[in-house]
């Protein structure tokens, strides 16, 4: 083994164990995680395999290897570019559903304060528990 490959074993191993520990420790989502521990296996994988890059590139087509690990990434930032643009969306539609929930309830809650201050005023029927 190259000393490349060991570093780059020992790099993906701590990035793995951190992603890992993260999720364990309830501060990483299992759901986030999982791209990360992925990409994580797949460096681990191609640094156990000496010639898996030069593998790669020449399915891709590219000449140059290590520019394979270039479009590797780039696909893998595009992948979580996406992921965390649908979670950032589905996390707007879900506030703008609770803030319409909180605004019905302040104004509920305004009317039962208002009736129970006065309640010789007329009841209409909105409002009541």
């Amino acid at each position: 083994m190259s000393r490349a490959q060991i570093v780059v074993l020992i790099t993906s191993l701590l990035v793995t164990g951190f992603v890992v520990e993260q999720v364990r420790r309830r501060r990483l989502a299992v759901e986030y995680s999982l791209i990360w521990i992925v990409a994580g296996l797949g460096m681990i994988f191609f640094s156990l395999w000496k010639n898996g890059i030069e593998y790669l590139a020449g399915l891709m087509g590219i000449y140059y290897a290590p520019s394979a690990i270039f479009v590797v990434f780039g696909v893998l930032v595009f992948v979580l570019c996406i992921h965390f643009s649908l979670a950032i969306s589905k996390l707007s539609s879900n506030n703008r559903v609770l803030v319409q929930r909180v605004a019905l309830l302040e104004d509920e809650l305004s009317r039962v304060a208002v009736h129970h201050r006065n309640p010789t005023t007329e009841n209409t029927g909105k409002g009541n528990l």
